[in-house]
């Protein structure tokens, strides 16, 4: 029976490369570097070499975050974190029993260009940073005795142009199956709705492997459990499979009245794929998925289960507070969850595969997907990339769209291009057949996109960047040229703000300007020139504001939706800024995931429910009898502003605009009354706030399973005596943890910050400060305490539940969990 141990804990690394690797090797006396002379000669890969010197560290793990070796020669579009050479190590050990099983090792991401090695044997190396891979290390491991996995992983190089981090950033595990099991992503199931009927055909392809050095004959038993986790229907299957083959079943099966995936009711199903020999059971095997359906129509845009829905998307890079690159399962679910909250329906991965934990998420909460591949290229590496991406992610019910990558200049509108471009998308239908792919392509699109038209290559569904510097025209003048042709704008206004910043008062040190910057930034407001606040006011002369962009896309049935960019802000990107920022300014929420004041634009236009949101912050001590600029974002048809009881005026609020005053400030309250059809709808309220006085520490999630993978986010404010938040508050934040869990990392948002991400201490930016907190493997309760001078402590206790119950980290994997038992450590520990 199929089992798997996650190989998360106890790695020991190693920042730097390794001068000698002959340890224990043959001709060690001869030479420093004899790995390639003989099998299993590696001796950084066998048990009793010396790591005492090395880290201990857990996985995921960003080993370029961690170092905090920020250095203003890197450059800032990376983030200015120095990059490099890691080496990482694991000691496991297996029972007689196990080792006669096939083992595999799974690695969901490794940044990158990285070499694996298994008791001194070289299994196999990984050149890209974001594909997901595995080998088979049956034939290299030892029974009754230490295994040892070495892992060198180069990160010096970049694949994008943005910060990347280094290491193995992602889960990894070890899968143990018999010698008939189910391939490495075996399986594709494709869901055929019949919705006169009300039925759906599942059709069923399974990839069955045998490693037997005989024929065996075998039944495969295709179980699929309903969202209600009963029975829905199931397949049997009987075959024959010569010695050492693969080959391909396929199976189908019709479920009565299915419950449709969508992003409102997002129901999944679980098939259970079984091995039979005679009556026992040799392999197991789960996979996810979801029916419903999706189209990309001309004129009526997309549709989800053939009603028409506007994409409201948002491009993400894979970084977050405290972790990097390195970002745990529930931290991607916190993630889409505060984007769900926004009203977004659709994520694109740009520009890169995700981690597995973001399209499970996507999945559980009903967020629709672009998934893309990093290279644009038709070589067997970059077929290979597309094609890793596609069989690991075809069976997620959230992705409609395979995307072929993104503003790839040096081919896009050339012969080239042409030829690339087909042969990605003729390989992508070949693999999934149930879904169209698009690209993201920028510049002056329209003219590049006749030529692939003319030259033969004809995108499923046309992917457009940008309005071709700011041509409000380019979507009627595409959907005039080519009426029969879907599109979607796949990545829109990059709109630059900064959390909580209005004036230009708030930088206690320069903001330098790139050249780059000054030639193509647009500075919408002149009285703020040269600050990005929170207005959002700024963006590159490719951009918009977030009025222009949503405007050019609500406007037209026939475009699909649009995809900002991005949701969060993200490391490296600084523009229009460089040293000291180290983080973009383009994220609707910022690195931690707090919402900025756009944020409450989207949510005004993407949503129903009543919006009304105030801003700026009403503490200008210093500035009275000044005007201050007031703006509402807002979905009522009007809104009123007091301040202090008298009237400033009332607003009608545009289509899609948002309601503005100027007011003379004065200490205390501002409301805004919204109103729709004449009757008042709601209120809100921003008020002068006292001094300082205490730490509030709030989490929406307040227990945690003890697996050492769940994570608590956790919101800390500094707030006066009433417990208002105090907008200008930057005390320095110490925290420590009781009981059993973990600190992982603090943030606050703040592009300038130069803290490190791993450290206990943090300062607030603008009133918060973010804390994650992992729990370990034993129950009870974790106390988090944060404490800052001159203000009272905060405290909050997360519950730690036991680990029988699956965490988000542990959800939807493709195979039972089960307790990770890895044997003694190496000798560097007193294991020999």
């Amino acid at each position: 029976m199929r089992q798997v141990w996650s190989l998360n804990a106890d790695w020991k690394f190693y920042y730097g490369d390794l001068v000698n690797t002959n340890y224990d090797a043959v001709h060690k006396e001869r030479y420093s570097n004899p790995h390639w002379i003989k099998s299993g000669n590696h001796g950084i890969a066998k048990w009793g070499y010396d790591d005492s010197a090395w880290s201990d560290v857990r996985v995921p793990h960003d080993f370029v975050l961690e170092s905090n070796d920020y250095d203003p020669q890197v450059p800032a579009s990376h983030g200015s974190l120095k990059k490099g050479v890691g080496w990482y190590r694991r000691a496991f050990m297996l029972t007689e029993d196990i080792a006669s099983k096939r083992l595999t090792i799974e690695f969901d991401g490794v940044f990158r260009n990285c070499s694996i090695w298994v008791n001194g044997h070289y299994v196999g190396g990984h050149l890209s940073g974001y594909t997901s891979f595995a080998y088979d290390i049956t034939e290299v491991v030892h029974a009754e005795e230490p295994n040892v996995v070495a892992v060198r992983v180069d990160a010096s190089e970049f694949e994008g142009w943005w910060y990347e981090g280094g290491g193995i950033y992602r889960d990894v595990r070890l899968v143990m199956t018999d010698s008939l099991r189910i391939s490495h992503w075996g399986t594709f199931v494709k869901a055929e709705l019949d919705s006169i009927e009300n039925k759906a055909l599942v059709v069923i392809e399974t990839e069955v492997d045998s490693h037997y050095e005989k024929d065996v004959a075998f039944k495969l038993q295709s179980v699929i459990m309903g969202p209600d986790g009963e029975l829905a229907g199931e397949a049997v299957t009987s075959a024959d499979i010569s010695a050492d083959n693969s080959l391909t079943l396929k199976q189908s099966v019709t479920l009565e009245a299915p419950c449709l995936w969508s992003t409102d009711s997002p129901n999944l199903y679980t098939l259970k794929s079984m091995l039979f020999i005679g009556d026992e059971v040799v392999d197991r095997y789960e996979t996810v998925f979801g029916v419903r359906t999706i189209a990309f129509d001309a004129e009526r845009g997309f549709l989800l289960n053939g009603q028409p829905l506007k994409l409201k998307g948002v491009c993400c890079h894979e970084d977050h507070a405290g972790v990097g690159m390195a970002v745990p399962a529930a931290v991607n679910e916190f993630r889409i969850q505060r984007l769900k909250e926004m009203g977004c329906n659709a994520y694109r991965t740009s520009h890169n595969p995700p981690a597995p934990s973001v399209l499970e998420a996507c999945d559980r909460l009903g967020m629709l997907v672009i998934d893309e591949v990093r290279q644009t290229d038709a070589t067997s590496e970059g077929l290979s990339q597309l094609r890793s991406l596609i069989r690991r992610d075809r069976n997620h019910p959230s992705i409609i769209l395979w995307s072929l990558g993104n503003e790839e200049m040096n081919i896009q509108g050339k012969d080239a291009g042409v030829r690339i471009l087909h042969a990605m998308q003729k390989l992508a239908h070949k693999l999934d057949p149930t879904r169209k792919c698009t690209y993201g392509m920028n510049a002056d699109w329209l003219p590049l996109t006749q030529y692939h038209e003319e030259n033969g290559f004809h995108i499923d569904v046309h992917g457009f960047n940008y309005m071709m510097r700011r041509n409000w025209d380019a979507y009627d003048q595409f959907h005039k040229a080519y009426p029969d042709k879907p599109f979607i704008g796949t990545e829109n206004a990059s709109t630059l703000s900064t959390r909580g910043v209005y004036r230009k008062s708030f930088a206690d040190r320069s903001l330098n300007i790139s050249e780059h910057g000054k030639a193509t930034v647009i500075w919408s407001n002149p009285e703020r020139k040269g600050l990005i606040s929170a207005y959002g006011e700024t963006y590159p002369l490719w951009g918009a504001q977030p009025e222009e962009a949503w405007k050019a896309a609500a406007e037209h049935d026939f475009v699909g939706g649009l995809f900002v960019w991005t949701g969060f802000d993200y490391r490296g990107e600084t523009f229009p800024y460089e040293w000291p920022s180290v983080i973009s300014r383009y994220g609707i929420m910022d690195l931690c995931g707090f919402p900025k004041d756009i944020y409450y634009y989207y949510q005004a236009r993407w949503t129903s429910q009543p919006v009304l949101h105030l801003l700026p912050h009403w503490n200008w001590q210093g500035s009275e009898g000044e005007l201050i600029d007031v703006w509402a974002f807002s979905n009522m048809d009007e809104v009123e502003l007091f301040l202090n009881g008298n009237s400033a005026g009332r607003r009608l609020v545009l289509e899609h605009g948002h309601a503005e005053w100027q007011v003379v400030y004065e200490a205390g309250e501002l409301m805004a009354c919204g109103y729709r059809n004449g009757e008042l709808v709601l209120t809100e309220v921003v008020a002068t706030t006292g001094e300082p006085d205490q730490i509030l520490l709030s989490s929406e999630r307040t227990a945690l399973i003890a697996d050492n993978e769940d994570v608590c986010i956790v919101q800390a404010a500094i707030a006066d005596a009433a417990g208002r938040i105090v907008p200008n508050a930057d005390a320095l934040l110490t925290f420590s943890v009781e009981g059993p869990g973990q600190l992982i990392g603090t943030g606050n948002g703040n592009p300038e910050s130069h803290e490190d991400d791993k450290s206990p201490c943090r300062r607030a930016f603008k009133g918060l400060c973010q804390v994650l907190v992992r729990a370990n493997g034993a129950g009870g309760d974790i106390r988090l305490i944060a404490e800052a001078e001159g203000v009272k402590r905060g405290e909050l206790t997360i519950h730690i539940e036991p680990s029988d119950k699956t965490s988000l980290a542990s959800a939807l994997r493709s195979a039972e969990l089960i307790p990770t038992g890895t044997g003694r450590r190496d000798a560097a520990d007193g294991g020999v």
